[in-house]
């Protein structure tokens, strides 16, 4: 029978690199391991990793900060209806703010 890898002190340890902000990626090299074991792992282990874009969001009840405006870009719709930001163009969009 094959031993399994992540051990109750491997999720530990690796729980204490994830919430230090190491990347699955760092954490697999600490460890010997791939990235994506280090991603499987910390999915079967949702409750002592939390998702990173989770911690990225406001908490609720607190306002989203409004997207920084860099004054040489603009945003344009495409043909397909995608957004994207661009140059600026003086011609077409006029001085820059």
């Amino acid at each position: 029978m094959r031993e399994l890898f992540w051990t109750e002190d491997k999720i530990v340890e690796a729980q204490k690199f994830w919430e230090a902000g190491f990347s699955a990626r760092e954490i697999a090299e600490l460890f010997g391991s791939k990235k994506n074991t280090v991603i499987n792992m910390a999915h079967r282990n949702r409750d002592r990793f939390p998702a990173r874009q989770d911690a990225l969001r406001p908490p609720p009840g607190i306002a989203a900060a409004a997207p920084i405006r860099h004054p040489d870009r603009v945003t344009r719709v495409t043909l397909s209806g995608a957004h994207v930001t661009m140059p600026r163009v003086p011609t077409i969009d006029g001085p820059a703010p």
